[in-house]
């Protein structure tokens, strides 16, 4: 099946009415085109500005995904200057088509508007054809934004087509919000302002501000002075006085807007959808009888909304949700809220791998988000049932598993932040299905439930380590982790339980660091533990699942194994690794040991201390690194690979290195990597790619300087080669260090 087109929508403050008017347009024109739409909603844009609100904005690193081919983006919905940066920034790294909504030309991006300035302008028309005011002040949004000054502009076509008298004290920018409307109000109630017959307001909320404040200094609105609004919102219309106020064209805006994005991304044109132009609203606020903008649908959803709201509030949903230690039980004790998102289609509640697996961090462990992080859905819920989960991850480039499955019909998601102050759970999946509509406040709160729940459910998982941790911790040895002599006895304990009277035979194999105590007079207890450490290391890539393995004196390690003949490939793999280690840029492990084994039936007279004694005795193997270094051409090859590892950057020509060790050039490339397991020119270009990290790894060099630094003439043969060594290029790989 071809693949279907998916555009994203950026935006916040998605449950106010103007902005669900546009996503109505963008939903329903984007099925009238089956395309998918994914909705990335942030869902607080307003002060005073918090830790919780500064980080909901990770949301907005799935725009780096590749299931995304175009963006559409309301810019001017985000009122802080750095989320708005932040958000430009991604869109740009996107490489994407983006189309900006009620936004002036950009440099980059390509803009859709609609006619904001013909509006405005009826608006005041009835104040002046209608009530007959002269004196009219308008408040608008902030200076220099697009619809601020559309808005303004409007206001003035009028005056001036009324031959009315208008100057700058009457043209005042504000801030769409509530404070430049009560500093207004106070300025006319102190004397400072003459007062106006009558006052438009570049929005609802503005006006509805500006009338309680001048109510409040005991002047009546509309008796003194007359007020008008907005965007027809369901404030303005249950608001007293209800406001005249202007049903903008949203609709239209985002059908068009997704109509323009999908010709650049398709050079082809969609059939368009129907759509009507707004319309003025009259209510009582200018001085009119008012009447009812308010249709049927309307008045039963908001009804609804209502009773949820109290149903919400009387309930025990955040204390039954809250109560749980872990995401299973959560997703269980949640699905039985979901009745409360109001023609909800589908709900899909994701969480990231760090925070499904917090058993391993502690409390104080921040939980971050970057794009490419892995999810699990926990929870999958259809308006009528559960829905079977798969239960693998996914990578957040995918954004949802949904939108890579075979479908006949497009679909259109909000997908909003699931996290608690700067610590990021995952995000929430919302459908209403066929349609086209937003979410209420109601959903705010819901969603505000699972973050609380989550931060509960993360601490108290955090704690039951803790206690485990302490537990736990006097079993296990404090330098490499590994069970002790105690730990050890239990769990050989529940060997014994398992296996006995089924006639298994255990093999105890014993493993003595005889070099330790050389190092120990020479290098001092540091050094050993950091050896001890890494041949731990060592020997936990060859145990078994079945095996029972830890340290059981300082310089012991013991391994309980089922199985014969694993001593000889225990011995076989460490003294291979201790001997390559001399060579790495880790601990350097090529130090003398002796292994030892004893066998014996697993019964209940058995004793693992008994065992290991006779282990002991029976040493079977003895390395020693004085043999394992005696090759002269061994020696010759070591002394070159450090000269490569401090050098990497020097031109080294295979030719001229063969005739300086009296070798032909192909038994050269032959016996290095029979040695070192790579070629030279593999170990040099490693050696350059690990230098070039450590260098990136300071911000006061250029990638192009990093480069001739590692000894690369082309930065793009640079770029090339860290980028297949390492995945990602230099550039991304500085950022995620910075």
């Amino acid at each position: 099946m071809k693949k279907r087109l998916l555009i994203g929508v950026i935006m916040t403050s998605c449950h106010i009415d103007f902005q669900e008017e546009i996503l109505k347009g963008i939903i329903s024109q984007a099925f009238k085109s089956k395309c998918d739409i994914a909705v990335l909603a942030s869902f607080h844009n307003s002060y005073p500005d918090t830790v919780h609100k500064k980080y909901e904005k990770n949301i907005f690193q799935l725009i780096l995904s590749d299931r995304f081919d175009g963006f559409l983006y309301d810019r001017n919905t985000f009122s802080d200057n750095k989320v708005r940066n932040y958000i430009d920034d991604l869109l740009e790294r996107s490489g994407k088509p983006v189309m900006l909504l009620d936004s002036p030309e950009h440099r980059i991006f390509e803009s859709t508007a609609i006619d904001d300035c013909s509006a405005f302008e009826k608006i005041t028309d009835h104040l002046i054809e209608v009530h007959g005011f002269n004196r009219i002040y308008c408040l608008t949004g902030p200076k220099k934004l697009f619809v601020s000054e559309e808005r303004l502009k409007g206001f003035k076509n009028s005056m001036k087509k009324h031959g009315l008298y208008y100057d700058r004290s009457c043209c005042i920018y504000g801030d769409f919000w509530k404070d430049a409307a009560k500093e207004l109000a106070g300025s006319i109630i102190n004397g400072n302002l003459k007062r106006p017959d009558a006052i438009v307001c570049g929005n609802d909320y503005s006006a509805i501000s500006l009338i309680e404040a001048l109510n409040n200094g005991g002047i009546c609105v509309p008796d003194d002075i007359a007020v008008t609004g907005y965007d027809a919102t369901v404030e303005a219309r249950n608001f007293y006085p209800s406001l005249t106020t202007f049903r903008r064209p949203n609709f239209q805006l985002g059908a068009e807007s997704f109509r323009r994005l999908y010709r650049i991304i398709t050079g082809r044109i969609c059939t368009k959808i129907h759509n009507d132009n707004g319309c003025l609203r009259i209510g009582k606020s200018c001085g009119c009888s008012g009447q009812s903008y308010c249709t049927k649908g309307s008045e039963r959803r908001d009804m609804i909304n209502e009773q949820y709201k109290t149903d919400i509030l009387n309930r025990d949903m955040l204390f039954d949700i809250t109560d749980t230690d872990n995401p299973a039980d959560f997703a269980d004790r949640l699905d039985n809220y979901t009745y409360y998102i109001y023609k909800m289609k589908r709900v899909e509640i994701c969480l990231t791998k760090k925070y499904i697996e917090l058993s391993c961090r502690g409390i104080s462990k921040k939980l971050d988000f970057k794009f490419g992080d892995e999810l699990k859905t926990i929870m999958l819920k259809s308006s009528v049932k559960s829905e079977n989960i798969a239960g693998d991850y996914f990578s957040s480039s995918e954004i949802l598993t949904i939108f890579n499955k075979e479908r006949s019909y497009p679909v259109a998601y909000y997908i909003s932040p699931l996290h608690y102050n700067e610590n990021f759970f995952g995000y929430s999946a919302l459908s209403f299905g066929k349609e086209a509509m937003s979410f209420s406040e109601i959903y705010f709160y819901w969603i505000n439930c699972i973050n609380i729940a989550l931060e509960q459910v993360r601490i108290k998982s955090a704690l039951n380590n803790i206690i485990y941790t302490a537990n736990h911790a006097m079993l296990t040895d404090d330098n490499t982790g590994l069970l002790n002599k105690k730990g050890m006895e239990k769990s050989f304990s529940d060997m014994i339980k398992k296996f006995i009277g089924k006639n298994i035979i255990a093999y105890f194999i014993r493993i003595q660091l005889t070099g330790l105590s050389k190092i120990y007079y020479h290098s001092g207890e540091d050094r050993c533990k950091r050896i001890t450490c890494a041949f731990a290391s060592f020997l936990r890539e060859c145990i078994m699942e079945d095996e029972i393995f830890g340290l059981w004196s300082d310089d012991t390690f013991c391994i309980v194994a089922l199985a014969e003949n694993r001593i000889s490939e225990i011995y076989s793999f460490i003294s291979k690794r201790a001997e390559k280690s001399q060579f790495e840029r880790t601990e350097n492990c090529n130090i003398d040991f002796i292994a030892g084994v004893h066998n014996q039936v697993i019964d209940s007279e058995i004793s693992l201390e008994s065992a290991v004694h006779k282990s002991a005795v029976n040493r079977v193997f003895s390395y020693n690194i004085m043999e394992s270094i005696k090759n002269p051409q061994f020696e010759k090859l070591c002394l070159l690979r450090e000269k490569i590892m401090k050098n990497p950057e020097f031109a080294w020509n295979i030719s001229e290195i063969a005739k300086g060790l009296y070798l032909s050039k192909s038994y050269l490339q032959k016996i290095y990597k029979s040695y070192f397991g790579k070629s030279i020119i593999e170990e040099m270009i490693q050696f350059r790619i690990d230098k070039a990290k450590e260098l990136l790894e300071k911000d006061d060099m250029t990638i192009t300087d990093i480069a001739k630094e590692c000894g690369y003439s082309s930065y793009n043969y640079f770029v090339r080669q860290f980028k297949k060594s390492e995945g990602i290029s230099p550039t991304d790989f500085r950022r995620k260090l910075l």
